[in-house]
């Protein structure tokens, strides 16, 4: 962790952000209690996907993230099936500032389904798109975050950034996966404290 730290701080003055949007619902009200959030794992060639996540989504008081590795165990081809279709959809900037209910794409029983192969999460963040790419020395990423509560559909944000480096390699890789997810953990505990 010590090493992506430094890296982040060595690489701050080679970063571009591109593009950045968020939405937030300000109607929903987390629990005062906390929240368990199971974050989708992340589907690409990069083997430290679960790793850095697992660094860098780490509780907080009012947050409990499950574990991505034990996600990743339970995504059946139901659980991929219904992901894909919440995925898929496409919203508008005028639909998604209308925060549509996640029963506007799936079924109530679909959700549930997922809540429960989640370890009875109330919060499901997904990574609707999340691409990391490298060129000529740099790494470029993108993605695109939403997040919806479990227990009733509500879509409480959704967060989108693009952010290039001038890293390659590896290390380019992995420095951008945590700053795209360190972003889209930044934005969340900002509104949760509004």
């Amino acid at each position: 962790m010590k090493s992506l730290i430094f890296a982040l701080f060595t690489v701050l003055s080679g970063m571009t952000f591109l593009h950045a949007q968020k939405v937030f619902n300000e109607n929903y009200s987390f629990k005062s209690s906390g929240s368990t959030i199971a974050f989708v794992p992340i589907i690409n060639n990069f083997k430290d996907n679960d790793d850095i996540t697992k660094k860098i989504l780490r509780d907080t008081l009012q947050l409990k993230f499950n574990d991505a590795a034990v996600l990743r165990a339970n995504m059946d081809t139901k659980v991929m099936d219904i992901l894909k279709k919440v995925a898929e959809k496409d919203y508008k900037s005028k639909e998604v500032k209308m925060f549509p209910n996640l029963t506007t794409i799936i079924s109530t029983e679909e959700m549930n389904y997922i809540k429960e192969k989640f370890g009875s999460a109330d919060l499901l963040l997904l990574p609707v798109v999340f691409n990391v790419n490298q060129s000529m020395g740099m790494t470029f990423g993108n993605s695109l975050f939403r997040l919806y509560d479990l227990n009733n559909g509500d879509f409480i944000q959704q967060f989108s950034e693009k952010i290039n480096v001038n890293i390659g390699d590896h290390a380019g890789f992995a420095i951008m996966t945590g700053m795209l997810i360190s972003g889209e953990k930044y934005h969340l505990l900002k509104n949760i404290k509004k």
